[in-house]
C-alpha cells in the first residue's frame, strides 16, 4: 500500500498546520486548492490521487524527491 506523508514532509519545511500548507501552496504557486483537498492529501485519505495537486504541494514545499511525500506500507 502507497501512504502520503505530506504531514511529516510539511512538518520537516517548518510548515505545521493544513492552514499554513494552504497558504504557502497558494503564496508559492498561484492555485488554490481546497481545505478539504488539502486535509484529505495531508492525511492520508485519498485512494486516487490527484497528480496535479501533488505537484503543486510538491512545489510549494520545494520538494523534488517522491520519497518524501509518498512511502510503501507494507501489509
Amino acid at each position: 500500500m502507497i501512504k502520503l506523508t505530506i504531514d511529516k514532509a510539511a512538518n520537516s519545511k517548518g510548515v505545521s498546520s493544513q492552514k499554513e500548507l494552504k497558504e504557502l501552496v497558494l503564496e508559492k504557486t498561484g492555485v488554490e486548492l481546497r481545505s478539504a483537498t488539502i486535509s484529505d492529501l495531508y492525511r492520508n485519505n485519498k485512494n486516487q490521487i490527484n497528480r496535479e495537486h501533488l505537484f503543486v504541494i510538491m512545489e510549494a514545499l520545494e520538494i523534488t524527491d517522491f520519497n518524501e511525500v509518498l512511502t510503501i506500507k507494507r501489509r
